[in-house]
């Protein structure tokens, strides 16, 4: 316990506002090692993001509020996934609140369910205290290289890969990701997905939100329209 007391913490930059400040530490201790797994340095985010294929891997750096002076410099990281096609199929179909073509993303939830972004219901830890004003520069540097690489790198694949894809959103109940699903299938060229998902949303859809019976009726209209015909007396209606 003394020994923690008296340790020396090693703090970077400490005179630059905290932006410059991390902006500096990720372009000069994180990329260089991050770029090893193929991502580049988005300075306008700040973001880590690297190209696989249709896909997109980001890591986007959240900074708090409070951030001030070397009084509070933290900025926590937390993983999207982008699909080109399904970007183009929005666009295309104009269905404006998914055009952003995000496959999945951990913002917002990722600190209340960490057992949540895996499909076989494993916990995953996620940096929560990030401040370079406050902690060891080094030690928290290595922490996001190993935090993006055990955490963040498992959770691209998984939402880079259709099937894995529907098992997360599905094995999670989450119905309000049943819309991005539909239109996945569409883009991705799994049209023979349609009808698992749709019965999947019905067959519990009596608490969703308004907004979330609009965009499916949407949906599932057009389908039964251009797909199935009379035949979709069998989804629950």
């Amino acid at each position: 316990m003394l020994r923690n007391l008296f340790e020396t913490k090693n703090f970077l930059y400490p005179d630059l506002p905290p932006k410059q400040r991390f902006l500096k530490i990720l372009e000069t201790h994180v990329l260089p090692e991050l770029e090893k797994d193929g991502f580049v340095f988005i300075k306008s985010g700040p973001s880590l993001k690297r190209k696989e294929g249709r896909f997109e891997w980001i890591v986007e750096f959240q900074a708090s509020k409070w951030n001030h002076k070397n009084e509070v410099c933290k900025y926590n990281p937390y993983f999207k996934v982008t699909n080109l096609d399904y970007k183009e199929y929005s666009k295309a179909n104009k269905y404006e609140s998914y055009k952003n073509g995000i496959v999945g993303t951990t913002a917002g939830i990722q600190h209340w369910n960490k057992s949540s972004f895996s499909t076989d219901g494993s916990t995953a830890y996620f940096l929560e205290d990030n401040d370079f004003s406050k902690h060891d520069n080094n030690k928290l540097i290595k922490e996001m290289i190993q935090n993006i690489r055990a955490v963040g790198i498992p959770y691209f694949k998984m939402m880079s890969d259709f099937n894995s894809i529907k098992q997360f959103y599905l094995n999670n109940e989450q119905r309000i990701y049943a819309p991005q699903l539909i239109d996945l299938c569409y883009a991705l060229n799994r049209s023979d997905q349609l009808k698992s998902i749709f019965e999947w949303y019905y067959a519990d859809n009596e608490n969703c939100a308004e907004w979330l019976e609009y965009e499916m009726k949407i949906r599932k209209n057009s389908w039964l329209q251009h797909t199935f015909g009379a035949m979709g007396d069998d989804i629950q209606k």
